[in-house]
C-alpha cells in the first residue's frame, strides 16, 4: 500500500491507495494535525510538533505509512513552461539545468525537475518546477526532526495533475482549470484531455481570508476558521439581502475577489507564454480546504462567468470495505484530499509523471550507494583479471611438478640421463612462483583496498557518510631512512552527521576504532575535521595505511 501525505494546511492528510492494475483502491484516509514550518528556526525547534507525536502513534492503529509522498509547500515553488523540440530525456534534462541556472545564477542553489506536457497546439513542451536547496533541505530536517522521515518531495502542481488524472474529466477536448486552494497557497494547472497546459503556485489561500476576518471578530485564529467555515455564507443572494451589511460577508467576498482574480489570471498568462490568444478554460473545478467555505463556489460562478464545480478525488477509487474512521474522514474532508491521493498515486506508480526534489539525506544517500556500487564493481573487475593469471600461474606449476615426476621415474639407465635436465625445470618452477608472486604483489593494493570498503561498509556508524577513498602510494621519504619502504594508503573522506543523542566527537574515535579492526589495516593516522554548516556535521579525513602481506589480506 501506498500512501501520500498533504502537510500543507491546517490539517494534515495522509491517504494509503492500493493499486490492481490501472484500479486504485482507498485502504486509508486520516487527518492528522497541521504542520508549518518555521524558516526563521532551525529544523530542532519542530522536535515537540503534535504532528510527529500522532505520526509515530500510527502503528497503534495498524497504519504503517513507512516513507510516504510528501508535499512541499507551493509558496516555495516557481514554475515555468518551456517548449521542447525533443523528447530526448537528457536533452530535457540539459533544458532544465538552464532554466535552473538563469533563475538561481551562479551563486544560488536551485533544484529543478519538470512534468511533460504540451501547449495549446498539441506541440510537446514541459513544465518545469523550481525551488531552492536550502528551502527544501530545511522542509525536509524539519520534518525529520519532528519524527517523520520523507522521501522525494513533490511539488503541488505535480500531485493535483495527477489527481486530476485519476478522477478528473479527460474525455473533454476543452480547457478545463483546476484549483487547488490551501492554507498558504493555490495550485492551479490548466489541462485538456489528461494533457498537462499549464501550471502555477499562488500565494493566498485560506490563511487571508482569516487575516481579513480578525479585525471583525477579533479573538484566535482557530476560533475565526470556525466562523469562515460555519457562520458565514458568500453567496451573492445572502449579500443582497443583508441590508445592514454584514461586515464577515463583504470581509470574506473581498478576499474571495482577490483569490478568483489571482486564479482567472493564470489563463493571460498561459496565453503569453504558449502564445496562444484563443486559449480559455471552459470549466473551474475547485478543491482543497478552501473549496469547502460556504457559498464560495456560487460566488466565484457569478464573478468570473464561467462553470463552476467542486473536485471529488475518489470518484474513480474504489471506497468499498474501508473502515469507519476513513469513510467518516472522507465524508467531512473529500475535496481536501486531492493533493494526498495524487502524492499517494505517485508514490504506487514509479512511472507515473512527477516533478520531485531530493532533500540532502537522500542526496547522500544516493551519492554513497553510488560509490558503493563503484566500489564493488572495481573488486569485481580485480577478480576478473587475478582469476586467469591464478589459474594459468596454477597450472604452470602443475605441469611442472608432474613432469619433473615423469623424469625422475623410470629405469636406472634413464634416471642418470633425466637427471640432468631437472635443473631447468626446477628454474622454470622457480620462474613461474615469481611471476605468480609478482602479479598479486601488484593487484594486492586494490584488492586488500577494496576488502576493506566492503568490510567497512557492513559496520559503518549510521551518522557516517563516505564522501571518496583515494588509494595512493607515499614515495616520499622526508627523514631519510635507509630501511624506508613506500607504503600504500587508503585516503578516506567522512561526513558526520549531527543527531541527537549522538556527540560527532565519539562518533569520530568510534570511526577510527572500527577502521583500526578492519583485516588490512596496518595503521590508521587521523586528519583534518571541520565543522560543515551547510550541512549540519563534520567534514573528516583518516589516512588508512595498507597491510599488503599476503597473509594480513587474507580472510
Amino acid at each position: 500500500m501506498a500512501y501520500g501525505f498533504d502537510i500543507e494546511s491546517n490539517l494534515s492528510m495522509l491517504v494509503g491507495l492500493s493499486r490492481k492494475g490501472s484500479q486504485y483502491k482507498l485502504k486509508k484516509a486520516l487527518a492528522l494535525p497541521g504542520f508549518s514550518v518555521d524558516p526563521d528556526q532551525k529544523p530542532e525547534f519542530h522536535a515537540s510538533a503534535p504532528l510527529g507525536s500522532t505520526f509515530r502513534a500510527l502503528r497503534n492503529i495498524g497504519v504503517k505509512p513507512g516513507l510516504p509522498a510528501t508535499l512541499v509547500p507551493g509558496r516555495d515553488v516557481y514554475y515555468r513552461f518551456v517548449l521542447s523540440a525533443t523528447n530526448n530525456p537528457k536533452m530535457i534534462e540539459q533544458q532544465v539545468r538552464m532554466e535552473a541556472d538563469e533563475i538561481g545564477g551562479e551563486d544560488a542553489r536551485i533544484m529543478a525537475d519538470y512534468v511533460p506536457g504540451a501547449d495549446f497546439d498539441y506541440a510537446p513542451a514541459i513544465h518545469v518546477a523550481l525551488a531552492r536547496e536550502e528551502v527544501i533541505d530545511h522542509f525536509a530536517g524539519s520534518l525529520k526532526a519532528a519524527g517523520i522521515e520523507t522521501g522525494e518531495l513533490i511539488p503541488g502542481c505535480a500531485a493535483l495533475y495527477q489527481a486530476y488524472k485519476i478522477s478528473g474529466d479527460m474525455d473533454t477536448e476543452h480547457v478545463l482549470m483546476y484549483a487547488n486552494i490551501g492554507d498558504d497557497s493555490t495550485d492551479v494547472i490548466l489541462v485538456r484531455e489528461g494533457t498537462l497546459l499549464y501550471a502555477r503556485s499562488i500565494n493566498i489561500g485560506v490563511n487571508d481570508f482569516i487575516t481579513r476576518l480578525l479585525p471583525e471578530y477579533g479573538g484566535d485564529r482557530d476560533a475565526i476558521r470556525q466562523v469562515l467555515f460555519q457562520q458565514i455564507d458568500l453567496r451573492p443572494s445572502v449579500a443582497a439581502d443583508n441590508l445592514s451589511g454584514d461586515r464577515g460577508v463583504q470581509g470574506g467576498q473581498e478576499v474571495a475577489s482577490r483569490v478568483f482574480q489571482q486564479i482567472t489570471s493564470t489563463i493571460m498568462l498561459a496565453k503569453g507564454a504558449q502564445k496562444a490568444p484563443k486559449l480559455d478554460a471552459r470549466k473551474i473545478v475547485l478543491c482543497g480546504p478552501g473549496a469547502a467555505i460556504p457559498g464560495l463556489r456560487e460566488l466565484m460562478m457569478n464573478r468570473v462567468r464561467k462553470t463552476v464545480d467542486i473536485f471529488d478525488p475518489l470518484r474513480n477509487i474504489d471506497v468499498e470495505g474501508a473502515d469507519e474512521q476513513t469513510l467518516e474522514t472522507c465524508q467531512a474532508y473529500r475535496p481536501a484530499l486531492a493533493l494526498a491521493v495524487g502524492l499517494a498515486v505517485l508514490a504506487s506508480d514509479p512511472k507515473a509523471e512527477r516533478a520531485v526534489f531530493e532533500p540532502a539525506s537522500l542526496r547522500r544517500r544516493r551519492e554513497f550507494l553510488n560509490k558503493s556500487l563503484f566500489l564493488y564493481l572495481a573488486a569485481a573487475l580485480v577478480i576478473a583479471i587475478v582469476l586467469p593469471l591464478y589459474i594459468l600461474s596454477s597450472r604452470t606449476l602443475d605441469d611442472a611438478d608432474k613432469t619433473l615426476r615423469d623424469r625422475q621415474q623410470g629405469p636406472i639407465g634413464r634416471y642418470v640421463a633425466a637427471s640432468g635436465e631437472i635443473p631447468a625445470h626446477e628454474s622454470a618452477q622457480l620462474r613461474a612462483e615469481k611471476r605468480f608472486e609478482a602479479t598479486a604483489g601488484a593487484l594486492m593494493p586494490g584488492r586488500v583496498a577494496t576488502e576493506v570498503l566492503v568490510q567497512f561498509s557492513a559496520k559503518r556508524p549510521d551518522t557516517v557518510r563516505v564522501r571518496s577513498a583515494e588509494l595512493q602510494t607515499e614515495t616520499a621519504n622526508p627523514s631519510g631512512a635507509k630501511d624506508f619502504k613506500p607504503r600504500t594508503v587508503l585516503k578516506m573522506s567522512f561526513f558526520i552527521e549531527k543527531k541527537p543523542g549522538a556527540d560527532p566527537i565519539e562518533v569520530n574515535n568510534k570511526l577510527r576504532d572500527t577502521l583500526r579492526a578492519l583485516t588490512g589495516v596496518a595503521q590508521v593516522v587521523p586528519g583534518e575535521s571541520k565543522a560543515n554548516d551547510s550541512a549540519q556535521g563534520y567534514d573528516v579525513t583518516h589516512t588508512v595505511v595498507l597491510d599488503l602481506k599476503l597473509e594480513g589480506a587474507a580472510k
